[in-house]
């Protein structure tokens, strides 16, 4: 089977092959996302997808501008749908660039796929990059789960992450490139060895096809191989969990000393995760193990992480909340914003902002490096909320709007930013934020508790 065969059949394989199918493609003008929109559009009209062309200026190089203004002539050449954002310098981070630029890209990536209603998003990851990602895992060390590669398929906000040129490698995407005449730009900082992938890149790697030019499909095999693998354990852990778990969900001790030995870890694994929804290494559960496993302690508790703790008596082990402390707010005062902790800020309402949503309600709310420090005030009369068509509307307007009892009015709460403007109306409004100008999302919750409660109700 050629490359483009292969890549067909990925295509099909996700059900992209078909003209009534919108995607977005991923294209940063490097060599691999230009052969990648090449490919698509070569294929033939009738298996075709929409194709919407995504591209980020991140402004970390003096070519930046030559990129976007080449791939804009192009599109407009080639009649292609170009959507366009930049990630201005002064959002930039000083430390952890890469990582904020991929968070940015994928933002924004994610705002496409809701907006458009796409059914994936492509992007030019290919076999090459499979490699560097194993080593690098391998190198950093970890739970064999955790060895996982770049997979072809996976869900992404409203549709698919998918990576059609992971059979390819670097060398067949630039020999495809060359012989269709596209025209390309090296980016100058992936010849920087000071980054690791960097040397990834450009001495092991190719030191290890040297060694065995079959090694890039080799790396493809096991990763099916481990794919497969976990599929399997997965299996069996599900068959194995309902044997050592009440209908409580507790787990019975004696029941989960009598598995394999080899089993006892990643079934305590899986029942953790599956109890608190926070992935645990199997490497750190040791001393848990342990725990269970100490007759001379019957009965205890041991605290898992800042919010969950194990409780142990007659033979079962169950997995409960901490208490954690919460921060009450007198209605004078300001509050700041502690990052991933709930805090109360009335007698009814507790909030939080979070890195991942802590609610099914959360809100995702984009914000700026310049956002910050949060915090938690009662409202202002001067207070606006940015709407969505460019104007503002005052809170107090607001409270009006939605009948809010005039008793109950001087209660309301606001989350700002640095510059006390306005981003939430607890419990009433969000302030409009254009999601592309974010350096990263965080998550508003919102939950309630009784008048007289000294607990938060979960």
């Amino acid at each position: 089977m050629t490359p483009i065969q292969q890549f067909k059949r990925q295509l099909a394989a996700q059900q992209l092959l078909d003209p009534e199918v919108t995607v977005i493609v991923a294209v940063s003008t490097g060599v691999d996302s230009m052969a990648l929109l090449t490919l698509l559009e070569q294929l033939p009209s009738q298996q075709r997808p929409q194709l919407i062309v995504a591209h980020v200026n991140h402004h970390l190089r003096a070519q930046s501008q030559t990129e976007a203004a080449y791939l804009t002539k192009y599109c407009q050449q080639h009649q292609l749908t170009l959507k366009l954002t930049d990630w201005p310098v002064r959002l930039h981070p000083k430390t952890g660039i890469e990582a904020a630029a991929r968070q940015f890209r994928y933002t924004f990536f994610g705002q496409l796929i809701t907006a458009t209603q796409a059914a994936a998003v492509l992007t030019a990851h290919h076999a090459n990059d499979q490699a560097e990602t194993y080593l690098m895992k391998l190198a950093r060390g970890g739970d064999l789960a955790q060895l996982v590669g770049i997979q072809a398929a996976r869900p992404f906000y409203t549709g698919q992450l998918v990576r059609p040129l992971l059979t390819w490698s670097k060398g067949q995407l630039r020999e495809y490139a060359q012989a269709q005449g596209v025209t390309w730009y090296e980016d100058a900082t992936n010849a920087d060895v000071e980054l690791t992938r960097n040397r990834l890149r450009h001495r092991v790697v190719p030191e290890l096809t040297q060694l065995n030019p079959a090694f890039l499909a080799h790396v493809a095999s096991y990763e099916q191989q481990l794919q497969q693998l976990l599929m399997a354990q997965t299996e069996m852990i599900r068959g194995l969990l309902p044997t050592v778990t009440t209908q409580k969900k507790q787990l019975t001790v004696d029941a989960w000393q009598q598995l394999p030995s080899s089993w006892q870890l990643p079934v305590l694994q899986a029942w953790l995760t599956q109890g608190t929804d926070t992935q645990f290494s199997q490497l750190k559960l040791g001393p848990v193990a342990h725990w269970l496993q100490n007759s001379q302690l019957p009965t205890g508790r041991l605290p898992l992480n800042h919010d969950w703790q194990l409780t142990k008596a007659t033979g079962l082990v169950a997995i409960q909340p901490l208490k954690k402390r919460v921060k009450k707010l007198r209605p004078v005062e300001k509050n700041m914003v502690d990052l991933n902790q709930w805090q109360k800020i009335t007698a009814t309402q507790v909030v939080g902002v979070f890195e991942q949503a802590a609610l099914p309600t959360s809100q995702p709310f984009p914000l700026t490096d310049d956002d910050w420090p949060l915090q938690w005030r009662p409202w202002q009369a001067n207070d606006l909320v940015q709407l969505k068509g460019g104007g503002h509307q005052k809170v107090r307007r607001i409270l009006i709007d939605q009948k809010v009892p005039v008793a109950q009015r001087a209660l309301v709460q606001v989350l700002v930013n640095a510059h006390d403007t306005v981003l939430w109306v607890v419990g009433h409004k969000f302030s409009y934020r254009q999601p592309t100008t974010a350096t990263r999302t965080v998550f508003l919750a919102l939950k309630h508790t009784e008048l007289k409660g000294a607990h938060l109700k979960r």
